[in-house]
């Protein structure tokens, strides 16, 4: 019996365990890998990374494994390796049934698989994760690929100075038919060209095979989504299972001092997060990051600035710089507006 049950020993799931330890929890992470960052260690194929922006909050510094604007996986997973030490980790502990397990709360981070399109003949086609990264492979090839995310360039990327063309395609691709050695893709607004090899690199979708009622979901697009989505849920189920409130800070609740604050943090706002404003006589308290949109007061994303009263839209305002900001609360304080 433990009181949280974290599933996942990848980014999402060791931020987690990190708040988790520093609070004094009871909680235990189970991985099925006999180590962390499994995804890490075969993604991407190529091993070079698309940002270097891959800390985690409360651990060293990425830049302390490497300084490179594109680094290499292999330095993400020594940080993730590092990061994990000092938590309560079970490894080789596959999960396929949470009855099995007593927890209170149970929080899910299993991370990303491979996705594969619902098209016609792409069966008979390599992917991101099968086909081979040695270039030499593709020497005077006719090469489709599917897609026209990260993986999808990351590939075109490493066989173009070897392969006869590169033709890479999203969702205009229609069905692959293999003849003999060759494939044959139809792809809207074109019509029908050969190949002599496709490879699917059509992204990554979560695993949700663990999803149900009650469950906690951890994910991200990014190491920075995870770790801001892990820190909101886990100040949410601080606030609700141990009385502890959301961080916040006061304000002076007039509209110079709100538009200089929210033009500075709408920059920093992640996606499908929010700071929320809640006017108080002369002051104004600022939750930073909450998960939920739908409360009473001034709700801030990245984009637009809604206020509700009792859940009740207001007003918005979409333009996030200073002085527009400053006359949208002057209108919605009351007040007049300070030059």
């Amino acid at each position: 019996m433990v009181e949280y049950l974290v599933i996942g020993a990848g980014p999402a799931g060791l931020q987690m365990g990190r708040f988790l330890h520093r609070a004094g929890r009871d909680y235990l992470i189970v991985e099925q890998e006999p180590e962390p960052a499994s995804f890490f260690r075969t993604f991407p194929r190529h091993r070079v990374l698309s940002t270097d922006d891959n800390s985690l909050f409360d651990g060293a510094p990425f830049a302390r494994y490497s300084k490179r604007s594109f680094p290499d996986a292999d330095d993400l997973v020594r940080y993730l390796e590092d990061f994990a030490r000092p938590l309560n980790i079970r490894y080789n502990t596959p999960v396929s049934d949470l009855s099995r397990y007593q927890a209170r709360h149970v929080v899910v981070a299993t991370g990303n698989k491979p996705h594969l399109p619902n098209v016609p003949g792409v069966e008979h086609t390599e992917t991101y994760a099968s086909a081979s990264t040695d270039p030499t492979e593709y020497a005077g090839k006719r090469v489709l690929i599917v897609g026209r995310g990260p993986s999808a360039f990351e590939t075109a990327d490493n066989i173009a100075s070897t392969a006869r063309l590169t033709h890479t395609v999203g969702r205009s691709v229609q069905r692959i038919v293999k003849e003999g050695n060759e494939f044959v893709a139809t792809i809207d607004g074109t019509g029908e060209l050969r190949y002599d090899k496709v490879v699917v690199c059509t992204g990554f979708r979560r695993d949700t095979a663990l999803d149900g009622p009650g469950v906690h979901v951890l994910g991200g697009d990014s190491i920075k989504a995870i770790r801001h989505s892990a820190r909101a849920l886990h100040r949410s189920l601080e606030a609700e299972h141990h009385g502890v409130p959301w961080p916040h800070r006061r304000l002076r609740s007039r509209p110079d001092a709100l538009a200089a604050t929210i033009a500075t943090r709408a920059s920093e706002i992640p996606d499908g997060l929010a700071d929320v404003v809640v006017t108080q006589g002369q002051h104004a308290l600022l939750y930073d990051e909450m998960p939920t949109t739908e409360r009473n007061g001034f709700v801030v994303t990245s984009t637009q600035v809604r206020h509700y009263r009792r859940n009740e839209l207001i007003a918005v305002e979409r333009r996030l710089h200073r002085k527009p900001l400053e006359r949208f609360f002057s209108q919605q304080l009351a007040v007049p507006c300070i030059s």
